[in-house]
């Protein structure tokens, strides 16, 4: 059998392997079969095209629509916003089971929006009417995490980190809130032997008014300005 005579099946892929690698070896030193290639192609390219169009019958519609029913996802339960004060009690409540991603989504979920948190090095963005502002790391602690969420409204703010040193008993940490050039405390804290910790930021005026926030490391209780190695920082 000359190879021309098996083209048609090489064009739609019916050959095994032993006849293609003999046409596919032959087509390689042959100029008029590959012309001959190209046009069983053609034909072969225009057989879907040539079929009468045909209604399926209503079985398969509903075959299709009970699998596309069954793929869909069940919706979610319209969210309960919370009080905002109490934001702080539901993080510490969560703390032994959530990282900070899953801890910054109940945030997000308190104010009646679903976030799907993604690390990002933005300094700050929206999430639904709230303030997400990222606290970075600094050379004294690559491996910390940290968000400040600051309410709708500006006025109140919980800070959520990971991966902070944890401190003996004559040290804390303390949040700075810093405008104009002065820098006020937000609050002194601690973290467990995972680095991790929470705190309600309290602040004399809306935290929306500052310019940045910072981290030290400061004896335990605070100081009254900051007297130690800066751990992380942030802004809008």
């Amino acid at each position: 059998m000359h190879v021309i005579e098996l083209l048609p099946a090489y064009a739609l892929g019916c050959l095994d392997e032993e006849e293609a690698a003999e046409v596919s070896a032959h087509l390689k030193g042959c100029a008029e079969c590959r012309a001959e290639l190209r046009a069983y192609r053609e034909v072969s390219a225009q057989l879907a095209l040539a079929a009468p169009d045909a209604a399926p019958p209503a079985r398969v519609k509903r075959r299709l629509m009970r699998r596309v029913e069954r793929a869909r996802p069940a919706p979610a339960a319209p969210p309960h916003p919370a009080p905002w004060r109490s934001l702080g009690d539901l993080l510490r409540r969560s703390a032994p089971a959530w990282g900070l991603a899953g801890l910054v989504l109940i945030v997000a979920l308190a104010a009646g929006n679903v976030w799907l948190w993604r690390e990002s090095r933005a300094r700050a963005h929206r999430v639904g009417d709230m303030l997400a502002v990222a606290m970075l790391p600094t050379r004294a602690a690559p491996g910390a995490d940290g968000t400040l969420v600051i309410s709708a409204d500006g006025e109140y703010g919980s800070l959520v980190v990971d991966g902070l040193p944890p401190l003996d008993a004559a040290h804390q940490y303390q949040v700075w809130l810093a405008r104009d050039g002065e820098r006020r405390s937000g609050g002194v804290f601690s973290v467990n032997a995972h680095g991790y910790g929470v705190i309600e930021i309290l602040a004399p005026e809306p935290l929306i008014r500052y310019t940045s926030f910072d981290i030290t490391l400061e004896p335990a209780g605070g100081s009254e300005a900051p007297t130690g190695v800066e751990m992380m920082a942030g802004g809008p």
